[in-house]
């Protein structure tokens, strides 16, 4: 059978959780709209979806009432993400192959810090819970059916699917039970972007409450699109049984999501616990973590992977702009013309380009731009702009790493 089908890009062994956590599939050629009427969903449900959907492209859409997740709709969605959830669970079992890459990643549960295997309490510790599933999947079942209870958390589904797509073949994708176990990927990835799409006041609320420490590194723009990806990582795990609304679950996934990759924007890498205590500390004038946290960022410059001395806190944009004390005024200086020289040297001129815009830098000199302009810039996606982005950020952090030892 011919599916038709392209297989998502392979995925590195190496890729971040962050990454291989979001489902990855190729984009799918069937609209939206469409994707939604084939799911089970009430009707007044779908038609707030289908509205919902209809109004972004509506030049009045600035002037209109948002959209908003009622507790019934919430509900719904999070009990239609198990459902989808637990039958990829049973799919999992029709086939050895998948049956193979469950059984591998069982067994290597112990390098996940969150080590929850299955949705339900059936087992009395974790290592109980492990035996049970490496159990369950070790043979050829007599019939593909498994309790609600046993259904796969978010943690299992995303390195299952990661591995199997992984270690895929060109013959594989026309397989029925690849098809089908794709089938119900691409329904859990639409159920995660009707949660994006109704959660858009959500974001933008929560974008413009971030820390002021991170607005150095990322933009209010910036923030939103980075707060959607933690909408659709709280998505995929989200259920009332958790005692929440989702939008109190989704606002942790949501502020994580900004701070991972806030932090990860700057040059010099500080613990993201660090910058939280210290900017806690400054609130609460409390003088003595104040005093317990400036030591640990000042310490940063003993520390191999970061820039020396009182940069160590420093963005690119403060490096550039920030205005020196005597002491350093020279240092700082010297180091700005380090920094631009790297940048036109190791750099492409695409990659140079997005740096400087991103940070305000030659010739944008005091315009810093959001990855969603300079998307528009070079008409690609806001995903390419970013990968390029963290590619160059890498690669500058270890040049410079070697010229300032």
């Amino acid at each position: 059978m011919n599916t038709g089908y392209t297989p998502p890009a392979r995925i590195s062994s190496h890729a971040s959780p962050e990454v291989i956590d979001l489902l990855a599939v190729t984009p799918s050629n069937v609209p939206f709209a469409a994707r939604v009427q084939k799911l089970t969903l009430s009707s007044d449900l779908e038609k707030k979806i289908l509205n919902r959907n209809s109004r972004l492209t509506d030049s009045t859409y600035q002037h209109q009432k948002t959209t908003v997740l009622t507790a019934d709709d919430e509900k719904e969605l999070a009990c239609e993400v198990l459902r989808h959830r637990h039958l990829f669970t049973e799919r999992l079992l029709g086939s050895p192959r998948f049956r193979q890459a469950v059984l591998t990643v069982i067994q290597n549960i112990y390098l996940f810090r969150n080590r929850k295997i299955f949705f339900g309490k059936i087992a009395a510790s974790v290592e109980d819970e492990r035996q049970e599933a490496l159990l369950l999947f070790s043979t050829s079942p007599s019939r593909i059916s498994i309790p609600l209870a046993k259904t796969f958390q978010h943690l299992i589904v995303a390195r299952v699917w990661n591995r199997i797509i992984g270690q895929s073949i060109e013959s594989d994708f026309t397989d029925h039970h690849y098809s089908a176990l794709l089938e119900v990927v691409e329904r859990l990835n639409t159920l995660r972007n009707i949660y994006v799409l109704l959660t858009t006041g959500l974001v933008k609320k929560l974008a413009s409450q971030i820390n002021p420490l991170y607005k150095q590194s990322i933009t209010y723009d910036d923030a939103v699109q980075i707060g959607a990806i933690g909408i659709a990582r709280a998505a995929y795990r989200y259920h009332p049984s958790s005692g929440v609304r989702f939008s109190t679950f989704a606002t942790h996934w949501v502020f994580r999501e900004i701070q991972r990759q806030a932090l990860d924007g700057r040059l010099i890498r500080i613990s993201s616990n660090t910058v939280e205590g210290y900017a806690k500390a400054r609130k609460d004038e409390d003088s003595g973590n104040l005093r317990k946290f400036s030591k640990i960022i000042e310490s940063a410059a003993s520390v191999d992977q970061n820039l020396c001395g009182e940069y160590a806190a420093l963005t690119l944009t403060e490096l550039s702009s920030q205005s020196p004390s005597p002491v350093s005024a020279f240092e700082k200086i010297q180091l700005r013309h380090i920094l631009l020289q790297t940048i036109d040297q190791v750099l492409s001129q695409k990659s140079g380009d997005i740096i400087k815009r991103r940070f305000g830098l030659p010739p944008y000199e005091g315009r810093e731009q959001s990855i969603l302009s300079i998307s528009e810039v070079y008409r690609v996606t806001r995903s390419s702009i970013y990968q390029l982005e963290q590619t160059a950020l890498k690669k500058l952090h270890l040049h410079l790493r070697k010229q300032l030892h």
